[in-house]
């Protein structure tokens, strides 16, 4: 009876410690997936039930330190066996935590301990030893390679030493030794997704977009539960092609472990793919499960989101949410921008224009500049504030922004529209300038200077006339020439007779007209009364001969 129950408690023992190591490769296994909360979890469990396994110990603090959570590997290490402590693995653990601790000399006399002194030192130690100075921010990359390599030379089929010695060459950012060691690892196992997946990466620093492809297609071949192979695709497509993007997303949500912020990627990449309705959904969803605590940007998204779908009143809401709720040193120009397109729509442009200004004050890139005083230029054309309009397009030319002679034409028409003709005359100099063969600089040159003496006493707007006279005769069949030459002779003629009463000429100037128009009312009307005031002064004239150089 008693040698039964001695052969039961020893198989009971012997399934324990087989679940055991079941267990710890579950959290290496999740470890190499990158899944290091669940390989917590997992290992959290084994040195419960085994406190005396020091591989469960060392997978457990190794995944808490690559989490970031270096308070509870240092507690764990607190719980540890003493004699756990004192073998060449728990010196390691220990060395390791000091290790991104940043305390280099501590760690390092446990790690000369762990490794010993004999001339057969175990890989296994030395692999751990490396690992530890590659997973620290401050590590001895060149050290952990010479380990690494002695490693090898006793575990030639180890694909974790390959696989390490592959990461130290690549955080000193040398690709070649880096791919050429994790194709050791792949050579020592065909199947390594990991191997497969850093080889990608290094192409993909070097966008050589068809080899990391391959090779990232290879580690989801050799394992497709592989869930980091699928972040970086994730990430080249966001750019490229949404859905396909999307695709790529979903499936690294759904094969690593939980986390707010793959919710938040995946309603950023709902609303770029114009998913709006699942946008708002999931954003809903983060925004329940984080409280107060979630990031402002959510309620940017739900805005662009409502924008999207045209519900105005919705997106107005969550953007003022945003600005609200977030802190205004990390506003961007964008936020403002969105902010105007949707209150320009809702109501009169005056408010929109305010905020595309901020957008303006805030953005950096000369050509998004353009953009936005584009926009404002518009706005205040449509409120008739010409001024603001004319003042704007100062800004545009500031810019350098390319101008055609339509934009040089519409700033100074805004000029004149607002009554500043000092300001439409220097403009209208810059078109007469750059196309001395047109009319219109000339043109308005004249209007302007017409408008600054309206009394018709200086002149001014003559030279301008002149010159636009000069251009229109080279072409009377064009319209607007014709309209124009009429209107500079009418001009011309009605100061010759007011300022200078040189009468003959104003009659020449009407005749012109009456050659261009022949039933030009006005050009006929002004010459009968110009000549009965000639034929009167005539007259006058005949009786004190000394009065008649002044009808001349």
């Amino acid at each position: 009876m008693q040698k039964k129950l001695w052969n039961t408690v020893c198989a009971l023992m012997a399934i324990g410690l087989t679940a055991g190591a079941q267990t710890i490769d579950e959290g290496k296994k999740l470890f190499e997936y990158e899944r290091y909360r669940s390989a917590i979890e997992v290992l959290k469990k084994t040195v419960a039930v085994n406190p005396q396994d020091v591989n469960g110990w060392y997978w457990l603090t190794r995944s808490q330190l690559a989490a970031g959570y270096k308070d509870s590997a240092e507690l764990s290490i607190q719980q540890m066996p003493a004699d756990i402590k004192s073998q060449p693995l728990g010196k390691v653990i220990q060395g390791a935590l000091l290790l991104q601790k940043e305390d280099s000399l501590a760690s390092l006399q446990l790690f000369m301990e762990a490794i010993g002194t004999k001339r057969k030192k175990d890989p296994a130690i030395q692999l751990a030893v490396a690992n530890a100075m590659i997973d620290a921010p401050k590590g001895n990359l060149y050290r952990a390679i010479e380990l690494l390599e002695a490693a090898a030379d006793r575990d030639k089929k180890n694909t974790w030493i390959y696989l390490s010695i592959g990461d130290a060459y690549r955080k000193l950012y040398n690709g070649s030794e880096a791919v050429k060691a994790y194709q050791e690892a792949i050579d020592a196992d065909s199947k390594n997704a990991e191997a497969y997946y850093k080889i990608g990466k290094i192409y993909q620093t070097q966008n050589n977009v068809e080899i990391f492809n391959e090779y990232y297609n290879k580690a989801i071949q050799a394992d497709p539960d592989f869930a980091p192979v699928y972040y970086p695709l994730y990430y080249y497509y966001y750019f490229r092609d949404v859905n396909k993007a999307l695709e790529y997303l979903q499936t690294y949500i759904s094969k690593t472990d939980y986390s707010i912020e793959n919710e938040y990627m995946l309603t950023d990449l709902y609303y770029v793919s114009k998913k709006y309705n699942e946008a708002i959904q999931t954003a809903q969803q983060v925004l329940q499960k984080e409280g107060d605590q979630v990031k402002p940007r959510i309620y940017k998204l739900m805005a662009y989101s409502y924008d999207g779908l045209e519900d105005l009143t919705n997106a107005e809401k969550w953007m003022k949410d945003y600005f609200e709720k977030e802190n205004d040193t990390n506003y961007v120009a964008k936020d403002f921008d969105l902010m105007g397109k949707i209150v320009s729509k809702k109501t009169d442009n005056t408010e929109g224009v305010i905020w595309y200004e901020k957008a303006y004050q805030l953005e950096k890139d000369t050509t998004a500049k353009m953009d936005y005083v584009k926009k404002i230029m518009a706005l205040y054309k449509g409120q008739k504030n010409y001024a603001k309009q004319a003042d704007w397009n100062g800004e545009l030319y500031k810019l350098n922004a390319p101008f055609t002679n339509v934009d040089i034409f519409n700033w100074g028409v805004a000029y004149y529209n607002a009554k500043n003709y000092q300001m439409s005359d220097s403009i209208f100099g810059i078109y007469a300038t750059k196309y001395p063969d047109q009319t219109f600089g000339y043109y308005w040159r004249a209007r302007s200077n017409a408008a600054i003496d309206t009394a018709m006493e200086m002149g001014i707007a003559i030279p301008h006339y002149e010159d636009m006279i000069d251009v229109a005769l080279k072409d009377t069949a064009n319209t607007n020439n014709k309209k124009w030459l009429i209107e500079a002779y009418g001009y011309i003629a009605a100061y010759r007779v007011n300022a200078e009463k040189k009468y003959d000429a104003a009659l020449e100037l009407y005749d012109k007209i009456l050659a261009l128009d022949p039933a030009n009312d006005d050009a006929e009307k002004y010459k009968e009364i110009l000549e009965k005031m000639m034929a009167e002064q005539a007259k006058q004239d005949s009786k004190d001969p000394q009065r008649s150089d002044t009808l001349k």
